[in-house]
């Protein structure tokens, strides 16, 4: 296959950040080469671990879960819009403005949206700038059936009203996402979360393929 393929998956380590209160990642052998003859690791992690899936039972009670979910939905033409430029929340009006030149391209269905502030170390202070509520309505209204952000939540307000309309309308959420490789324009997407039976998310790999992959 020709083109590039940018991997925009935020690995899992012992110090990747996490959602405030969630578990805090772990991992460790449990058997080695030079004893057993072969290594194998034991992990433990939240299902809002690095880049991952939100599934509608993470806020709904009897929300379908992970598993469920069509990994065909979390495929398509995507464009990336960096707003890394910006401050403060997320506006409707910044993103009108930041989509109008790719107003003329057809059947886009993944709206990436790059912040700049993708944070590796657990250390960091800085989860970078959140979607405003007009943002959400705005991207409901566009009629995008996957979100993507590299920020740990798609919400900049704990009530986390992003995530119940989203999720009521049956619009994917991928959230912390690594766009460090990758510059604002139109790719194709594709995010496969794990698929863990009766899960209210899952962590999941996430590749850009640029324009001429499917030209």
């Amino acid at each position: 296959m020709s083109g590039r393929i940018i991997d925009i998956t935020t690995g899992i380590s012992e110090n990747t950040p996490v959602y405030e209160g969630d578990p805090i990642p772990l991992i460790e052998k449990v058997s080695s080469i030079e004893t057993d003859g072969f290594v194998v690791s034991r992990i433990n992690i939240g299902t809002h671990t690095g880049t991952h899936v939100d599934a509608p039972s993470h806020i709904f009670e009897n929300g379908t879960c992970v598993d469920e979910l069509d990994p065909g939905s979390f495929i398509g033409k995507a464009v990336l819009l960096d707003l890394s430029s910006g401050e403060g929340c997320i506006t409707e009006n910044e993103l009108d403005m930041h989509y109008v030149e790719y107003t003329d391209e057809k059947d886009i269905d993944v709206l990436l949206i790059k912040t700049g502030a993708h944070f590796e170390s657990s250390e960091t202070t800085d989860f970078g700038r959140r979607l405003g509520a007009t943002a959400g309505s705005w991207i409901i209204e566009s009629g995008f059936r996957v979100v993507g952000v590299d920020t740990l939540s798609v919400d900049s307000e704990s009530s986390l009203p992003n995530h119940d309309l989203f999720l009521r309308n049956g619009l994917n959420i991928v959230e912390y996402l690594n766009f460090s490789e990758a510059t604002a324009g139109i790719y194709f997407f594709i995010c496969l979360p794990l698929k863990l039976i009766g899960c209210d998310g899952a962590p999941a790999r996430a590749i850009l393929m640029d324009k001429s992959c499917f030209a």
